[in-house]
Protein backbone atom coordinates (compact mmCIF):
# COMPACT_ATOMS: atom_id res chain seq x y z
CA UNK A 1 0.00 0.00 0.00
CA UNK A 2 1.18 3.69 -0.82
CA UNK A 3 2.60 5.25 2.04
CA UNK A 4 0.02 7.77 3.14
CA UNK A 5 1.97 10.84 3.26
CA UNK A 6 2.58 12.70 6.53
CA UNK A 7 3.47 16.46 6.58
CA UNK A 8 5.09 17.99 9.99
CA UNK A 9 2.63 19.80 11.14
CA UNK A 10 -0.33 18.13 9.50
CA UNK A 11 -3.29 19.93 8.68
CA UNK A 12 -6.20 18.04 9.66
CA UNK A 13 -9.03 18.23 7.42
CA UNK A 14 -12.54 18.20 8.85
CA UNK A 15 -15.55 15.78 8.37
CA UNK A 16 -18.92 15.73 6.72
CA UNK A 17 -20.92 14.34 9.07
CA UNK A 18 -22.94 12.61 10.28
CA UNK A 19 -20.43 10.02 9.53
CA UNK A 20 -21.04 6.20 8.00
CA UNK A 21 -18.47 3.96 8.15
CA UNK A 22 -16.32 1.24 9.23
CA UNK A 23 -13.11 1.67 10.75
CA UNK A 24 -10.78 -1.72 11.67
CA UNK A 25 -8.75 -1.20 14.86
CA UNK A 26 -5.35 -2.30 15.57
CA UNK A 27 -4.96 -5.33 17.94
CA UNK A 28 -4.13 -3.84 21.95
CA UNK A 29 -0.30 -3.30 22.02
CA UNK A 30 -1.16 -3.88 25.97
CA UNK A 31 -2.04 -7.44 24.90
CA UNK A 32 0.23 -7.84 22.22
CA UNK A 33 3.23 -7.64 24.40
CA UNK A 34 1.73 -9.56 26.86
CA UNK A 35 1.25 -11.96 24.68
CA UNK A 36 4.41 -12.26 23.12
CA UNK A 37 5.80 -12.84 26.56
CA UNK A 38 3.63 -15.74 27.31
CA UNK A 39 3.82 -17.14 24.04
CA UNK A 40 7.99 -16.89 24.30
CA UNK A 41 7.58 -18.25 27.74
CA UNK A 42 4.92 -21.01 26.78
CA UNK A 43 6.36 -24.92 25.91
CA UNK A 44 5.23 -25.02 22.61
CA UNK A 45 4.11 -23.14 19.60
CA UNK A 46 1.68 -20.37 19.63
CA UNK A 47 0.10 -18.54 16.65
CA UNK A 48 -0.66 -15.23 17.67
CA UNK A 49 -3.64 -13.45 15.56
CA UNK A 50 -4.67 -10.05 15.14
CA UNK A 51 -1.31 -8.59 16.12
CA UNK A 52 -0.70 -5.18 16.26
CA UNK A 53 2.82 -4.20 14.28
CA UNK A 54 3.83 -0.38 16.03
CA UNK A 55 6.85 1.44 17.30
CA UNK A 56 6.57 -0.86 20.30
CA UNK A 57 5.89 -3.95 19.70
CA UNK A 58 8.53 -4.22 17.57
CA UNK A 59 10.61 -3.07 19.76
CA UNK A 60 9.40 -6.38 21.76
CA UNK A 61 10.25 -8.37 18.76
CA UNK A 62 13.22 -7.15 18.01
CA UNK A 63 14.06 -7.81 21.63
CA UNK A 64 12.76 -11.11 21.67
CA UNK A 65 14.78 -12.52 18.53
CA UNK A 66 17.96 -10.73 19.93
CA UNK A 67 17.51 -13.46 22.93
CA UNK A 68 17.26 -16.33 20.24
CA UNK A 69 13.51 -16.69 20.22
CA UNK A 70 12.21 -17.78 17.11
CA UNK A 71 9.14 -16.23 15.81
CA UNK A 72 7.80 -16.40 12.10
CA UNK A 73 6.19 -12.92 11.25
CA UNK A 74 3.26 -12.45 8.97
CA UNK A 75 2.67 -8.36 8.72
CA UNK A 76 0.01 -8.59 5.64
CA UNK A 77 -1.91 -11.19 7.74
CA UNK A 78 -1.38 -9.36 11.36
CA UNK A 79 -0.20 -13.05 12.56
CA UNK A 80 3.19 -13.76 14.28
CA UNK A 81 4.45 -17.65 15.39
CA UNK A 82 6.60 -18.03 18.49
CA UNK A 83 8.28 -20.86 19.39
CA UNK A 84 8.05 -20.64 23.32
CA UNK A 85 11.55 -22.27 24.89
CA UNK A 86 8.88 -23.64 28.25
CA UNK A 87 10.40 -20.62 30.49
CA UNK A 88 14.31 -20.67 29.16
CA UNK A 89 15.93 -17.79 27.65
CA UNK A 90 18.04 -18.96 24.80
CA UNK A 91 21.14 -16.34 25.00
CA UNK A 92 23.01 -15.73 27.85
CA UNK A 93 23.50 -12.17 26.64
CA UNK A 94 22.11 -9.47 24.72
CA UNK A 95 21.92 -5.40 24.20
CA UNK A 96 18.58 -4.69 23.94
CA UNK A 97 17.61 -0.95 23.19
CA UNK A 98 13.84 -0.39 24.84
CA UNK A 99 13.56 2.67 23.03
CA UNK A 100 9.96 4.41 25.14
CA UNK A 101 8.07 1.50 25.19
CA UNK A 102 7.33 0.87 28.95
CA UNK A 103 5.77 -2.63 28.52
CA UNK A 104 8.79 -3.93 27.16
CA UNK A 105 11.05 -2.08 29.09
CA UNK A 106 9.46 -3.60 32.53
CA UNK A 107 8.49 -7.03 30.90
CA UNK A 108 11.82 -7.97 29.33
CA UNK A 109 13.64 -6.79 32.76
CA UNK A 110 11.69 -9.14 34.70
CA UNK A 111 11.75 -12.11 32.45
CA UNK A 112 15.48 -11.43 31.68
CA UNK A 113 16.00 -13.07 35.45
CA UNK A 114 15.27 -16.60 34.36
CA UNK A 115 18.72 -17.12 32.80
CA UNK A 116 20.81 -17.81 35.75
CA UNK A 117 23.98 -17.45 33.59
CA UNK A 118 22.41 -14.00 31.90
CA UNK A 119 24.55 -10.83 31.77
CA UNK A 120 21.99 -7.81 29.44
CA UNK A 121 22.71 -4.45 28.93
CA UNK A 122 19.82 -2.53 28.55
CA UNK A 123 18.86 1.19 27.92
CA UNK A 124 16.13 3.49 26.19
CA UNK A 125 15.27 6.38 24.65
CA UNK A 126 16.14 9.72 26.79
CA UNK A 127 12.30 9.71 27.88
CA UNK A 128 12.59 6.38 28.93
CA UNK A 129 15.61 6.88 31.33
CA UNK A 130 13.37 9.63 33.26
CA UNK A 131 10.45 7.29 33.53
CA UNK A 132 9.93 4.81 36.62
CA UNK A 133 11.57 1.13 36.81
CA UNK A 134 12.47 1.57 40.52
CA UNK A 135 10.17 -0.44 41.90
CA UNK A 136 11.00 -3.05 39.96
CA UNK A 137 14.54 -3.00 39.87
CA UNK A 138 13.82 -2.96 44.01
CA UNK A 139 11.69 -6.18 43.54
CA UNK A 140 14.27 -8.20 41.77
CA UNK A 141 16.92 -7.62 43.93
CA UNK A 142 14.74 -8.15 46.79
CA UNK A 143 13.70 -11.76 45.55
CA UNK A 144 17.65 -12.10 44.42
CA UNK A 145 16.36 -12.36 40.84
CA UNK A 146 18.97 -10.16 39.87
CA UNK A 147 21.52 -7.70 40.60
CA UNK A 148 22.09 -4.36 38.51
CA UNK A 149 24.80 -1.65 37.47
CA UNK A 150 22.70 1.34 37.04
CA UNK A 151 24.92 3.72 34.23
CA UNK A 152 23.12 6.81 35.29
CA UNK A 153 20.79 7.58 37.63
CA UNK A 154 19.79 4.45 40.47
CA UNK A 155 16.82 2.83 39.25
CA UNK A 156 16.58 4.14 35.99
CA UNK A 157 17.62 2.80 32.62
CA UNK A 158 20.83 2.30 31.00
CA UNK A 159 21.51 -0.70 33.01
CA UNK A 160 23.61 -3.67 32.72
CA UNK A 161 21.40 -6.85 34.65
CA UNK A 162 22.86 -9.92 35.81
CA UNK A 163 20.37 -12.70 36.25
CA UNK A 164 20.68 -15.33 38.82
CA UNK A 165 17.36 -16.80 37.80
CA UNK A 166 14.28 -16.45 39.92
CA UNK A 167 14.68 -18.44 43.42
CA UNK A 168 10.74 -17.15 44.09
CA UNK A 169 10.23 -15.66 47.87
CA UNK A 170 8.47 -12.90 48.98
CA UNK A 171 8.46 -9.11 48.79
CA UNK A 172 7.09 -5.88 48.58
CA UNK A 173 6.03 -4.20 45.17
CA UNK A 174 6.10 -0.63 44.96
CA UNK A 175 4.06 -0.37 41.22
CA UNK A 176 1.90 3.19 42.35
CA UNK A 177 4.16 4.45 39.41
CA UNK A 178 3.05 2.17 37.04
CA UNK A 179 1.31 -0.92 36.91
CA UNK A 180 3.09 -2.89 34.19
CA UNK A 181 5.90 -3.00 37.50
CA UNK A 182 3.67 -5.43 39.54
CA UNK A 183 2.82 -7.11 35.30
CA UNK A 184 6.14 -7.67 34.50
CA UNK A 185 6.68 -9.66 37.89
CA UNK A 186 2.94 -11.85 37.40
CA UNK A 187 4.44 -12.49 34.07
CA UNK A 188 7.66 -14.47 34.77
CA UNK A 189 7.06 -15.60 38.39
CA UNK A 190 5.30 -18.66 37.23
CA UNK A 191 8.65 -20.06 35.41
CA UNK A 192 10.57 -19.76 38.87
CA UNK A 193 11.09 -22.68 40.94
CA UNK A 194 9.60 -21.94 44.12
CA UNK A 195 6.62 -20.18 45.15
CA UNK A 196 6.52 -16.17 45.05
CA UNK A 197 4.53 -13.80 47.10
CA UNK A 198 4.28 -10.48 46.02
CA UNK A 199 2.51 -7.79 48.09
CA UNK A 200 1.37 -4.65 46.11
CA UNK A 201 -0.78 -1.86 47.47
CA UNK A 202 -2.24 1.04 45.68
CA UNK A 203 -1.74 -0.53 41.80
CA UNK A 204 -4.05 0.18 39.39
CA UNK A 205 -6.46 -2.76 38.77
CA UNK A 206 -7.32 -2.77 35.21
CA UNK A 207 -4.26 -3.45 33.61
CA UNK A 208 -3.59 -6.45 36.06
CA UNK A 209 -6.66 -7.62 35.48
CA UNK A 210 -5.53 -7.94 32.01
CA UNK A 211 -2.27 -9.81 33.12
CA UNK A 212 -3.76 -12.32 35.47
CA UNK A 213 -6.53 -12.97 32.88
CA UNK A 214 -3.92 -13.49 29.88
CA UNK A 215 -1.32 -16.06 32.33
CA UNK A 216 -5.21 -18.17 32.71
CA UNK A 217 -5.16 -18.07 29.04
CA UNK A 218 -1.64 -19.53 28.64
CA UNK A 219 -2.49 -22.11 31.26
CA UNK A 220 -1.68 -20.30 34.66
CA UNK A 221 -3.79 -19.38 37.17
CA UNK A 222 -2.38 -16.28 39.54
CA UNK A 223 -4.26 -16.99 43.02
CA UNK A 224 -5.41 -12.99 44.41
CA UNK A 225 -7.95 -14.10 46.55
CA UNK A 226 -11.02 -11.30 46.77
CA UNK A 227 -8.59 -8.85 44.78
CA UNK A 228 -6.51 -8.22 48.15
CA UNK A 229 -3.26 -6.67 47.71
CA UNK A 230 -1.07 -10.23 48.07
CA UNK A 231 -0.30 -12.38 44.83
CA UNK A 232 0.48 -15.86 45.48
CA UNK A 233 1.95 -17.93 42.56
CA UNK A 234 3.00 -21.31 42.19
CA UNK A 235 5.48 -23.01 39.75
CA UNK A 236 4.03 -23.43 36.64
CA UNK A 237 4.05 -24.20 32.92
CA UNK A 238 2.74 -22.02 30.39
CA UNK A 239 1.05 -23.92 27.38
CA UNK A 240 -0.21 -22.35 24.07
CA UNK A 241 -4.21 -21.86 24.30
CA UNK A 242 -6.97 -22.82 22.12
CA UNK A 243 -5.04 -25.42 20.23
CA UNK A 244 -2.09 -23.49 19.42
CA UNK A 245 -3.73 -19.96 18.76
CA UNK A 246 -4.53 -16.83 20.38
CA UNK A 247 -6.44 -13.97 19.10
CA UNK A 248 -5.33 -10.57 19.83
CA UNK A 249 -8.48 -7.98 20.69
CA UNK A 250 -8.65 -4.51 18.91
CA UNK A 251 -7.38 -1.95 21.26
CA UNK A 252 -10.29 -0.33 22.93
CA UNK A 253 -7.40 3.37 23.78
CA UNK A 254 -7.10 3.71 19.90
CA UNK A 255 -11.52 2.69 19.97
CA UNK A 256 -11.97 6.32 21.96
CA UNK A 257 -10.51 8.17 18.70
CA UNK A 258 -13.77 7.16 16.44
CA UNK A 259 -16.05 7.36 20.30
CA UNK A 260 -15.06 10.66 20.16
CA UNK A 261 -15.65 11.44 16.48
CA UNK A 262 -19.00 9.77 16.33
CA UNK A 263 -19.94 11.73 19.26
CA UNK A 264 -19.51 15.04 18.19
CA UNK A 265 -19.91 14.70 14.29
CA UNK A 266 -23.20 12.45 14.61
CA UNK A 267 -23.92 9.64 12.23
CA UNK A 268 -22.91 5.63 12.59
CA UNK A 269 -19.93 3.87 12.79
CA UNK A 270 -18.94 0.26 13.23
CA UNK A 271 -15.83 -1.03 14.91
CA UNK A 272 -15.46 -4.89 13.54
CA UNK A 273 -14.68 -7.78 15.54
CA UNK A 274 -14.64 -6.20 19.00
CA UNK A 275 -17.22 -8.43 21.38
CA UNK A 276 -19.65 -8.14 24.34
CA UNK A 277 -16.91 -8.75 26.56
CA UNK A 278 -12.87 -7.53 26.61
CA UNK A 279 -10.21 -7.50 28.43
CA UNK A 280 -9.47 -3.91 28.54
CA UNK A 281 -10.53 -1.14 31.26
CA UNK A 282 -10.82 1.06 28.24
CA UNK A 283 -14.45 -0.05 27.91
CA UNK A 284 -15.96 2.44 30.39
CA UNK A 285 -14.76 5.14 27.82
CA UNK A 286 -18.00 4.31 26.03
CA UNK A 287 -19.64 4.33 29.31
CA UNK A 288 -18.88 7.61 29.82
CA UNK A 289 -19.72 9.29 26.22
CA UNK A 290 -23.14 7.80 26.42
CA UNK A 291 -23.82 10.07 29.20
CA UNK A 292 -23.34 12.52 26.66
CA UNK A 293 -25.54 11.08 23.95
CA UNK A 294 -23.51 8.39 22.20
CA UNK A 295 -25.20 4.84 21.85
CA UNK A 296 -22.84 2.01 21.89
CA UNK A 297 -24.76 -1.44 20.79
CA UNK A 298 -21.81 -4.14 22.26
CA UNK A 299 -23.07 -7.26 19.94
CA UNK A 300 -20.87 -10.32 19.67
CA UNK A 301 -18.36 -9.62 16.52
CA UNK A 302 -19.03 -5.79 16.59
CA UNK A 303 -19.55 -2.10 18.08
CA UNK A 304 -22.19 0.14 16.41
CA UNK A 305 -21.80 3.58 17.34
CA UNK A 306 -24.23 6.22 16.65
CA UNK A 307 -25.02 9.68 17.97
CA UNK A 308 -26.83 12.91 16.78
CA UNK A 309 -23.95 15.01 16.74
CA UNK A 310 -23.42 18.24 18.20
CA UNK A 311 -25.59 20.14 18.97
CA UNK A 312 -27.96 18.05 20.11
CA UNK A 313 -25.82 16.15 22.55
CA UNK A 314 -27.39 15.43 26.28
CA UNK A 315 -27.00 17.70 29.06
CA UNK A 316 -25.16 16.29 31.74
CA UNK A 317 -25.69 16.46 35.70
CA UNK A 318 -21.86 15.96 36.53
CA UNK A 319 -18.44 17.99 36.51
CA UNK A 320 -15.93 15.36 37.63
CA UNK A 321 -15.52 12.23 36.19
CA UNK A 322 -12.92 9.83 37.25
CA UNK A 323 -10.36 8.25 34.99
CA UNK A 324 -8.34 5.97 37.09
CA UNK A 325 -9.38 2.73 35.64
CA UNK A 326 -9.28 3.91 32.19
CA UNK A 327 -6.70 6.92 32.09
CA UNK A 328 -5.34 6.12 28.78
CA UNK A 329 -8.88 7.40 27.22
CA UNK A 330 -8.77 10.93 29.48
CA UNK A 331 -6.90 12.77 26.63
CA UNK A 332 -9.50 11.90 24.38
CA UNK A 333 -12.22 13.44 26.52
CA UNK A 334 -9.86 16.64 27.50
CA UNK A 335 -9.01 17.37 23.70
CA UNK A 336 -12.70 17.11 22.66
CA UNK A 337 -13.78 19.70 26.20
CA UNK A 338 -13.80 22.80 24.22
CA UNK A 339 -17.05 21.03 21.78
CA UNK A 340 -19.20 20.29 24.59
CA UNK A 341 -18.85 23.05 26.98
CA UNK A 342 -19.47 21.32 29.87
CA UNK A 343 -17.04 22.43 32.95
CA UNK A 344 -15.21 19.27 33.54
CA UNK A 345 -12.68 18.37 36.47
CA UNK A 346 -11.02 15.01 35.11
CA UNK A 347 -9.32 13.31 38.52
CA UNK A 348 -7.61 9.80 38.91
CA UNK A 349 -4.82 10.64 36.65
CA UNK A 350 -1.68 11.35 38.56
CA UNK A 351 0.16 8.68 37.06
CA UNK A 352 -0.36 10.17 34.14
CA UNK A 353 2.81 12.88 34.61
CA UNK A 354 5.28 9.84 34.44
CA UNK A 355 4.28 7.71 31.08
CA UNK A 356 5.47 9.39 27.55
CA UNK A 357 5.03 12.12 29.09
CA UNK A 358 4.02 14.60 32.25
CA UNK A 359 0.41 14.32 30.43
CA UNK A 360 -1.59 16.68 32.87
CA UNK A 361 1.02 19.28 31.79
CA UNK A 362 1.04 18.93 28.35
CA UNK A 363 -2.44 18.91 27.67
CA UNK A 364 -3.12 21.99 30.03
CA UNK A 365 -0.64 23.56 28.00
CA UNK A 366 -2.35 23.04 24.95
CA UNK A 367 -5.88 23.50 25.96
CA UNK A 368 -4.62 27.06 27.14
CA UNK A 369 -2.88 27.96 23.63
CA UNK A 370 -6.15 27.44 21.94
CA UNK A 371 -7.90 29.67 24.34
CA UNK A 372 -9.33 27.40 27.21
CA UNK A 373 -9.06 27.89 30.47
CA UNK A 374 -7.31 25.11 32.39
CA UNK A 375 -6.60 24.45 36.25
CA UNK A 376 -4.37 21.07 37.18
CA UNK A 377 -3.15 19.93 40.47
CA UNK A 378 -1.01 16.76 40.52
CA UNK A 379 -4.11 14.55 40.27
CA UNK A 380 -6.31 16.31 37.98
CA UNK A 381 -7.12 18.68 35.38
CA UNK A 382 -10.27 21.15 35.41
CA UNK A 383 -11.25 22.55 31.99
CA UNK A 384 -13.32 25.76 31.50
CA UNK A 385 -14.79 25.12 27.99
CA UNK A 386 -15.21 27.96 25.30
CA UNK A 387 -15.70 27.06 21.97
CA UNK A 388 -16.25 30.55 20.70
CA UNK A 389 -12.51 31.44 22.16
CA UNK A 390 -11.39 28.57 20.33
CA UNK A 391 -12.98 29.42 16.83
CA UNK A 392 -11.59 33.30 17.83
CA UNK A 393 -8.04 31.55 17.67
CA UNK A 394 -8.72 29.78 14.56
CA UNK A 395 -9.90 32.88 13.13
CA UNK A 396 -7.10 34.88 14.07
CA UNK A 397 -4.66 32.51 12.75
CA UNK A 398 -6.28 31.61 9.25
CA UNK A 399 -6.14 35.88 8.92
CA UNK A 400 -2.33 35.25 9.29
CA UNK A 401 -2.30 32.87 6.62
CA UNK A 402 -1.45 30.33 9.36
CA UNK A 403 -3.34 27.52 11.32
CA UNK A 404 -3.30 26.70 15.13
CA UNK A 405 -0.87 24.26 16.17
CA UNK A 406 -0.66 21.81 18.64
CA UNK A 407 2.44 20.25 20.37
CA UNK A 408 2.29 16.14 21.07
CA UNK A 409 5.49 15.82 23.02
CA UNK A 410 6.47 12.89 21.56
CA UNK A 411 3.80 11.16 22.61
CA UNK A 412 1.21 9.24 20.25
CA UNK A 413 -2.43 10.37 22.64
CA UNK A 414 -1.35 14.21 22.30
CA UNK A 415 -1.80 13.19 18.30
CA UNK A 416 -4.98 11.33 17.95
CA UNK A 417 -6.90 13.29 20.69
CA UNK A 418 -5.85 16.49 18.74
CA UNK A 419 -6.46 15.03 15.29
CA UNK A 420 -10.22 14.10 16.57
CA UNK A 421 -10.70 17.83 17.21
CA UNK A 422 -8.98 19.18 14.21
CA UNK A 423 -11.81 17.14 12.60
CA UNK A 424 -14.63 19.08 13.85
CA UNK A 425 -15.55 21.59 11.20
CA UNK A 426 -15.29 24.61 13.40
CA UNK A 427 -15.19 27.72 11.43
CA UNK A 428 -17.38 26.29 8.78
CA UNK A 429 -16.12 26.14 5.24
CA UNK A 430 -14.72 21.91 5.70
CA UNK A 431 -10.88 23.54 5.54
CA UNK A 432 -8.14 22.92 7.84
CA UNK A 433 -7.89 25.04 10.72
CA UNK A 434 -5.75 22.43 13.19
CA UNK A 435 -2.45 21.18 12.74
CA UNK A 436 -0.48 18.08 14.88
CA UNK A 437 3.13 18.44 15.24
CA UNK A 438 4.74 15.15 14.69
CA UNK A 439 2.06 13.13 13.72
CA UNK A 440 4.41 10.03 13.05
CA UNK A 441 4.83 10.13 16.73
CA UNK A 442 1.37 7.80 16.10
CA UNK A 443 3.31 4.87 14.86
CA UNK A 444 3.65 3.89 18.70
CA UNK A 445 0.09 2.38 18.78
CA UNK A 446 -1.62 3.59 15.27
CA UNK A 447 0.48 4.34 12.67
CA UNK A 448 -1.96 4.40 10.53
CA UNK A 449 -4.45 6.85 12.17
CA UNK A 450 -4.83 9.85 9.99
CA UNK A 451 -4.76 8.10 6.90
CA UNK A 452 -8.54 5.90 8.64
CA UNK A 453 -9.36 9.56 9.92
CA UNK A 454 -8.65 11.01 6.05
CA UNK A 455 -10.46 8.31 4.72
CA UNK A 456 -13.76 8.80 6.63
CA UNK A 457 -13.39 12.65 5.30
Amino acid sequence: MKAFPLTDPYPVRPLRGPLQASIQLPGSKSITNRALVLAALADGETVLEGVLFSRDTEIMLAALKALGFVIQIERAHYRLTVRGEGGRIPNSTAQLHVGNAGTAARFLTAMLCLNPKGCYELDGDAPMRERPMQGLTDALQALGAATFAFHGEAGHFPFTLQANGWPGGSCQVDASASSQILSALLLTAPCGSKPTRLICEGVRPSYVAITRAMCGHFGVAIDNADGSSDFAINPASYYPPNGGSYAIEPDLSAASYWLAAVLIHGGQLTLPLLGKETLQGDARFGDLLALHGLQVERHDKAWQLSSPGLPQLFAVDFNSVDFRHFSDTFLTYAAIMPLLGIPMQIEGIGHTRRQETDRIAGMATELARLGQRVHETGDSLTIQPDMEALRAFALAARARGELLEVETYEDHRFAMSFGVLGSFDLIGDEQPWLAIRNPTCCGKTYPDFFERLESIC
